[in-house]
């Protein structure tokens, strides 16, 4: 069943791109939250899309099969802006996965900026190497990730509609998206988040037994 915390602004229409006076507007509106925090059942749940993207070591993966079918936080930004509210996710569930030993061997972090500017293939490895230096903190246990290109189709799915938000996937080990959120964490969408990640983890155990 689908847990929400307050009505999604994006189930009334079907998520179309936004203009940037668009973004700015509803920016405004939605205090950088336009995507409702819930935790989505197996027959709300999608397939997380599928994208090529590169390792801050340059080596192409595909997503999600990069997740390796574990229960993954990806958290997803375009702009600076998004970026800095991504951390309010990342840091507490980096604490809980450390927390354990079957956290760690069921849960995974990854954040996924993405560049739909062609031309930032052109200075690709510098934007890397930037990227590297900026990951300081081995204790987040994190993997940083970045895509080239455009990819509107993808956030359509996602509902990723404004550009300068941050936004959080939990997808299971099936690779579907079974949490998503927007902007900055509060204490109960946190709650929310954890309580998903503790349920698809059995999940997992339970269907890794099974093999």
């Amino acid at each position: 069943a689908r847990r929400a915390l307050r009505p999604s602004l994006r189930r009334l229409s079907s998520p179309r791109p936004l203009s940037l006076v668009e973004e700015l507007t509803e920016l405004r509106r939605d205090g950088g939250k336009p995507l409702a925090a819930e935790a989505l059942g197996d027959r709300d749940s999608m397939l997380f899309p599928e994208m090529k993207a590169v390792t801050l070591d340059g080596v192409e993966v595909s997503l999600p099969s990069f997740f390796e079918k574990r229960v993954t936080l990806v958290a997803i930004s375009m702009r600076q802006i998004g970026a800095t509210k991504l951390a309010s996710w990342i840091s507490p569930m980096a604490v809980r996965a450390c927390s354990s030993s079957r956290s760690k061997n069921h849960t995974k972090i990854v954040q996924l900026i993405i560049a739909e500017n062609p031309l930032v293939h052109l200075v690709q490895s510098w934007v890397l190497s930037n990227l590297r230096r900026l990951e300081t903190d081995p204790l987040l246990q994190q993997t940083t990730i970045l895509r080239i290109g455009d990819s509107t189709d993808q956030r359509m799915t996602l509902g990723m509609c404004n550009r300068l938000v941050g936004y959080v996937f939990l997808v299971d080990h099936c690779g579907r998206v079974r949490f998503r959120a927007s902007g900055e964490a509060t204490d109960d969408e946190l709650s929310l988040l954890f309580d998903q990640t503790v349920d698809l983890v059995a999940g997992r155990e339970k269907a890794t037994k099974r093999r």
